[in-house]
């Protein structure tokens, strides 16, 4: 067992990614043109956008249930937020090497070709670090709970609870 999958709460909230990328994953291929955010928590996962209560609950069910089948690539979003999260460390890293220290206005095509390439290396990386950090496949035990809406201002807000076998 590994570090992420010791601290119980951690290893929730990558279990709950893993089923919330599943389900936006069901959603968009339904609804090519849907725009939605989702986020996961200890308890499940929210979905920010304008879904229907019982598309999202059949995506949700029938995307757990794809997981607990094997389909472990439906873990993996290329949408994520971990990706613009390795894009952007990435890039800055790259930007700040590439300035050395000192910065001078002669060394801005060096940075642009710098976080250029960052931002190219980092699209595999984004997917590694989802599979190995934020997300897990293993969903065994887990069912889709209650599916609670609510608003944000105008954004439709719904959180997928997930329960948990003893």
């Amino acid at each position: 067992m590994n570090l992420l999958e010791a601290i119980q709460p951690i290893a929730r909230v990558r279990r709950h990614h893993a089923i919330e990328h599943a389900t936006v994953t069901l959603l968009t291929e339904r609804h090519p043109d849907l725009r939605v955010v989702g986020r996961s928590d200890t308890r499940g996962f929210y979905i920010y956008g304008d879904v229907d209560r019982d598309e999202l609950e059949d995506a949700a069910r029938r995307g757990l249930a794809r997981l607990q089948s094997g389909e472990s690539a439906l873990a993996i979003h290329p949408r994520c937020g971990t990706n613009i999260v390795v894009t952007s460390l990435l890039s800055a890293l790259a930007a700040v090497l590439a300035l050395g220290r000192k910065p001078r206005l002669d060394k801005i095509p060096n940075v642009i070709l710098a976080t250029t390439i960052a931002a190219f290396l980092a699209q595999p990386l984004g997917a590694q670090v989802q599979e190995r950090i934020t997300t897990s496949p293993d969903v065994r035990g887990a069912r889709i709970g209650t599916i609670r809406e609510s608003r944000m201002g105008k954004i439709k807000v719904q959180h997928v609870e997930i329960e948990w076998e003893a």
